[in-house]
């Protein structure tokens, strides 16, 4: 079956959102944001394109981006490859980290620039992370755009459009549902620190590449127990890396004997 024609931008602008395969994680600890944002940084030289926002969230990743040199199926391919082939020797995976293709849409005029702006920062207030942009998580640019740090993003070009940063800040004050491209909307839930603690104390597991070097029977008793803890199917499968699937086949299992 054909793929369908990504729309193409006539700004050449995009906004991008990569997850990880089957909900996985793509970051497990602090030195991993960092090596992506270091690779991103590399890529954004060579390729030459422009961050003008982004958001490393856990399984998920979000960003503004500006590429009228290197089309962005070749940005990606690097990006991709060059994270994922360091994250698998890192923690001895072997296999897809990120889902098949990236997901994309064309920013075509200057309001909705600041619309995907803004729903990029507001990113982990949806998440349940924080309560207003930069309060708490790091992991994305509207720190940069905050603290006048443009190593990776092109804050200048917005602060320019908006009139400064105080037209920046007002901006971000506003808490709406935006319309964009959204392919992972996270439901109310466990806060994932918490769930990892969880995973941490009742299966002494800290990776996923932990959990996965479990036996069958631990594997199964533990996802029985992670449930009773109050972790959803999909957040376990996010996790533990355990196909959704198999969880809910294990938990069917139980309730029916």
């Amino acid at each position: 079956m054909s793929r369908n024609a990504r729309q193409l931008s006539s700004t050449d602008t995009y906004h991008v959102v990569i997850r990880g395969a089957d909900h996985q994680l793509l970051f497990e600890e602090k030195k991993d944001y960092q090596k992506y944002l270091e690779i991103l940084q590399l890529y954004e030289a060579e390729c030459q394109f422009e961050l003008y926002a982004y958001c490393l969230m856990p399984n998920h990743i979000h960003l503004l981006i500006h590429s009228p040199v290197t089309s962005l199926g070749s940005v990606f391919r690097h990006v991709s490859t060059t994270y994922s082939s360091w994250f698998n020797a890192k923690y001895n995976r072997t296999g897809y980290l990120q889902e098949g293709r990236y997901f994309s849409e064309p920013v075509e005029t200057e309001k909705y620039l600041f619309t995907v702006l803004r729903y990029i920062h507001q990113n982990p207030i949806k998440a349940g992370l924080e309560t207003v942009p930069g309060e708490t998580y790091p992991w994305n640019s509207f720190c940069d755009y905050i603290s006048g740090i443009n190593d990776i993003v092109n804050i200048e070009y917005i602060l320019q459009f908006l009139g400064g940063l105080e037209s920046f800040r007002s901006l971000h004050q506003i808490i709406v549902e935006e319309e964009c491209l959204d392919i992972n909307t996270l439901r109310k839930r466990l806060p994932d620190d918490v769930a990892r603690d969880i995973i941490r104390t009742e299966c002494n597991c800290e990776t996923v590449s932990d959990f996965q070097k479990l036996t069958l029977l631990e594997r199964n008793n533990n996802i029985i127990l992670l449930r009773k803890k109050g972790l959803s199917i999909r957040q376990i499968n996010r996790l533990t890396g355990t196909p959704k699937g198999v969880i809910e086949k294990i938990i069917s299992k139980k309730i029916s004997s």
